[in-house]
């Protein structure tokens, strides 16, 4: 229905400039109906057209004086009734930063009818002579919430309208469905728009305020550029500032007009919650040393950063000083929990939960960060220097691997190629047990003994040997070593300094002449047992 109403008001409406209101004091306000009047005096209630002055809003009596507004047009649009109406609590406050929020009733018409929360909502009134019909001319950003397919087909999404555009007049993002039946009743719906360019625009629908959450839409990015969602070569500006309201609309024949019931309806400047979370929210497969990052709302002077796995989230002490936090201490295979409650003048404001899940394993070395073989030869150096033979590490393939050849003909008889960390690695405190590489030889190869060093910072180092034929493997291996191995031959794994993957005993290998045997080598990686 919307599409519709998008197709009707483009050829209906002209190219103009909508007006931008004065006045920035963004007091927060709240309006409850309570006591059959207005908390706010200030209430502006239009259409657009405005041509049988069917469309009207007024206070209706709720149970114990738990009253509610209502917002009805009883003639449809094809007779000239309004294609939306809109309720502005206090046109002359603009806010940036907002969250608008409201209780809606879906029941009866309501489950056909579109309504929804506006935000920075700027506007004029036209007299007919600038789009040939009478009525309120505005932009803003939205959440809509209808049941146009019945109580069992609740859904919201995001849109920007914009009046007076002769190519874009509302761009929508994707509905998202309300899980659940039981939604021929109230629920609390939410928008927050935070920031100005980009401005980050999302809906959340709660079983009621305070409640527990329905579903949250996607974050809406909108941008002065031409973003995706646009037309090409063809684009809005962001909407920086503007007031806060309530909207109904409904164009098709049946049933005329709309009609929405919305109570306790609330714009604070200090309500929106920290939007854009890094690593998104439920992402999987994260490294444990990642960074986490988020944006804040333009009231926000400080913060508290709660984490933790799921179920035992903790607050983060000292709070982080920005919008970015290293925790260091993940564990691999791990569900987090995270939120950020922005703190500003009016107190704390609690944020939304996220969650991610750590990889099941804790990267030493995947080859994919080199981009030369020169550059995996200055990471990975060996222990051969001899004028006239080479020996070297290739990084091959799409995927990297560590292509290490071996004349253990020659002396010393063995070749090794080692990698010292930056820093020293404290490799307990993931929770893994066992340290493994991959590798493929080729059954051509000779015997060669194949090692693993450890070395700590102190310069305790220990050595596992597999097989002399492992190197002959056609197929791709796994050599799993538990890590307590090296600790109980003495190496400190808190304090792991370098590690050495090498072949060959110090003896002839038996290779004629100039021949190089090889293995490739990949995913060196930490992971719990099993």
């Amino acid at each position: 229905m919307f599409r519709i109403f998008k197709h009707f008001v483009a050829v209906s409406v002209l190219i103009a400039l909508i007006a931008i209101l004065s006045g920035t004091a963004r007091a927060n306000w709240l309006e409850t109906f309570d006591g059959n009047t207005f908390d706010l005096a200030t209430w502006q209630f239009d259409c657009y057209p405005d041509l049988t002055k069917s469309f009207t809003a007024a206070i209706k009596d709720g149970p114990d004086d738990n009253d509610y507004i209502t917002m009805d047009e009883t003639s449809s649009a094809d007779v000239g009734g309004s294609q939306f109406g809109v309720g502005i609590g206090d046109p002359g406050d603009e806010f940036t930063d907002v969250r608008v929020g409201a209780e809606f009733n879906l029941t009866g018409k309501d489950s056909w009818n579109h309504h929804g929360l506006a935000a920075r909502i700027t506007y004029f009134t036209d007299d007919g002579s600038i789009t040939g019909y009478p009525g309120i001319i505005a932009s803003c950003y939205v959440l809509v919430m209808h049941q146009e397919e019945g109580p069992a087909n609740l859904k919201i999404e995001i849109i920007k309208a914009v009046n007076l555009s002769d190519d874009i007049m509302a761009e929508y993002q994707p509905e998202v469905p309300v899980p659940g039946l039981d939604h021929a009743r109230s629920h609390y719906f939410e928008l927050d728009v935070v920031g100005s360019d980009p401005v980050y625009i999302t809906g959340s629908a709660y079983e009621y305020k305070g409640g527990p959450l329905l579903v949250r839409t996607p974050t809406f990015v909108d941008t002065s550029a031409n973003d995706s969602w646009e037309t090409p070569n063809i684009h809005d500006d962001v909407f920086t500032s503007g007031s806060s309201g309530v909207f109904g609309m409904w164009i098709a024949p049946q049933p005329a007009g709309y009609h929405g019931s919305f109570d306790s309806v609330s714009s604070d400047s200090d309500g929106p919650a920290a939007v854009i979370p890094s690593p998104d929210d439920e992402a999987i497969d994260i490294p444990v040393d990642t960074a986490l990052s988020w944006i804040e709302a333009e009231f926000a002077t400080g913060r508290e950063l709660w984490l933790g796995k799921a179920g035992a989230m903790e607050k983060v002490d000292p709070a982080p000083a920005g919008t970015t936090y290293t925790p260091g201490n993940l564990e691999i295979g791990q569900t987090y929990e995270w939120r950020i409650d922005q703190v500003g003048p009016s107190g704390t404001v609690t944020g939304h939960t996220w969650t991610f899940t750590t990889v099941e394993y804790v990267i030493v070395d995947d080859f994919e960060s080199y981009t030369s073989d020169e550059g995996l030869r200055s990471v990975w150096v060996d222990n051969i220097d001899e004028p006239g033979v080479e020996y070297v590490l290739l990084a091959a393939g799409e995927n990297n691997t560590m292509r290490f050849e071996f004349q253990n003909q020659f002396d010393p008889y063995f070749t090794q190629a080692t990698r010292t960390f930056d820093g020293p690695q404290d490799w307990t405190a993931r929770s893994v047990e066992t340290l493994s590489l991959s590798f493929i030889g080729e059954h051509e190869n000779m015997e060669h003994l194949m090692y693993l060093t450890l070395e700590d910072a102190s310069g305790q180092s220990f050595r596992i040997e597999t097989f002399p034929h492992a190197c002959q493997t056609d197929s791709w291996r796994q050599w799993i070593i538990a890590l307590v191995q090296f600790s109980d031959g003495g190496v400190d794994l808190t304090s792991v300094k370098k590690i050495t993957i090498g072949l060959g005993d110090g003896t002839a290998s038996g290779q004629g002449g100039d021949d190089r045997d090889h293995i490739y080598i990949d995913q060196i990686i930490l992971r719990p047992a099993g």
